[in-house]
């Protein structure tokens, strides 16, 4: 393997550990504002649910470049 299909495929690898723990995030997030619904606490779950939108935005966004990498990768092998 060559030091840049090396390079891209370490990328890649870093890129889904990334994805993982974005995921990991936004459901500790949906947890909290389970736990804040039921405490009561109105006033700060539109935050809450704001924040959580663009936390899944950034994955989706991860999750396309995450598959561009992937597919370069598998170009550049071929």
């Amino acid at each position: 393997m060559t030091s840049s299909a090396a390079t891209a495929k370490s990328a890649v690898e870093i890129g889904k550990k990334h994805i993982l723990d974005q995921k990991l995030r936004i459901e500790r997030q949906r947890e909290l504002i389970a736990k804040l619904e039921g405490d009561g606490h109105s006033d700060i779950i539109v935050d809450a649910c704001r924040l959580l939108a663009e936390m899944e935005q950034a994955l989706a966004g991860m999750e396309a470049h995450y598959a561009a990498a992937q597919e370069r990768l598998a170009q550049s092998s071929r």
